[in-house]
């Protein structure tokens, strides 16, 4: 009886992610690329490519509160990373940040995109920092939201607790700790049901060791962004929460002197995702920021008298 229920449950999920698509504008898509399989959101249309990264533990449905808000404007294209959402996940794979590039480009390069502008939450900030660093030719532009890879900045609640050897955080052994998760990572939370919390935390739990080995590649074996943000040359907008437990709002000041093209904004009582927190506001700020390089191009193209 209890597997039938959770069989309808995840049905019924199924069904609301199919409609939340729907008033997002998007279609699920497949592709096969580097030997893996895709599953991503594409708006489709004739727009500028704007190709939106989720972060740890999360997956492409993260972004579609985003994608109402931005859609028409834009082609959007949000993956789930292979290993996380319903993107395949490789055995005895490596999940470094390098390797979400190197597999990001692939992709990218099989639709036909060769200049994308991207943007990506926590890892998938860090994800598409990275790429711009190592292939900044083909990047138009970085849209930067409560970004992980750098680490001069204050320590963060997450950090601290990593570093003393604690639990994780963000490794949720039961359905409470897992609403513990949601808790941490958001101070504004959207409103889910309880039966799709369920179905989220059963999710969760069949891939606890699989995020267990991702979280090390990543913290233990991905390069420190500092270095190289300098040498960026794709304009960039940094966007945070100033309630961010996982990654303190300082990381805003060192992504800003280091980045040579960057702007910022920081909302007051939002946490780590304000794509989900304050989705309007989010995707008003990223029109402006677009709003400003789109007149900063027209003024370069304007031939000198």
């Amino acid at each position: 009886m209890r597997t039938l229920l959770q069989t309808r449950m995840n049905a019924i999920v199924n069904l609301l992610l199919a409609l939340d698509r729907l008033l997002a504008g998007v279609k699920l898509k497949r592709l096969r690329s580097g030997g893996l399989e895709w599953v991503y959101l594409d708006s489709g249309g004739n727009g500028e490519p704007l190709v939106l990264v989720h972060g740890f533990g999360g997956d492409k449905t993260n972004w579609t509160l985003i994608c109402r808000r931005l859609r028409g404007r834009y082609r959007i294209i949000v993956p789930d990373l292979p290993g996380f959402g319903e993107s395949e996940s490789p055995v005895n794979a490596r999940y470094r940040v390098q390797d979400h590039v190197e597999r990001l480009r692939g992709f990218l390069h099989d639709l036909g995109i060769e200049r994308p502008h991207l943007g990506g939450n926590s890892m998938g900030g860090y994800t598409v920092a990275l790429y711009a660093a190592q292939h900044p030719a083909e990047v138009a532009s970085l849209w930067l939201i409560d970004a992980a890879g750098v680490f001069g900045a204050k320590p963060s609640e997450l950090l601290a607790a990593v570093q003393s050897n604690g639990p994780n955080p963000l490794l949720p052994q039961t359905p409470a700790q897992f609403r513990e998760v949601l808790s941490f990572a958001m101070s504004k939370p959207p409103y889910i049901p309880g039966f799709v919390l369920d179905v989220m935390c059963r999710r969760a739990m069949a891939c606890i060791a699989l995020r267990d080995q991702q979280f090390k590649d990543i913290l233990e074996h991905s390069p420190h962004l500092e270095p190289l943000l300098p040498a960026v040359p794709a304009p960039t907008h940094i966007l945070w929460g100033d309630r961010d437990r996982l990654i303190d709002v300082d990381c805003v000041r060192v992504f800003g002197e280091l980045l040579p093209n960057s702007s910022s904004t920081v909302l007051p009582g939002i946490g780590h995702m304000p794509m989900l927190e304050a989705p309007a506001e989010s995707a008003r700020d990223y029109l402006a920021f677009r709003e400003r390089l789109a007149v900063q191009e027209a003024i370069a193209a304007v031939p000198a008298v």
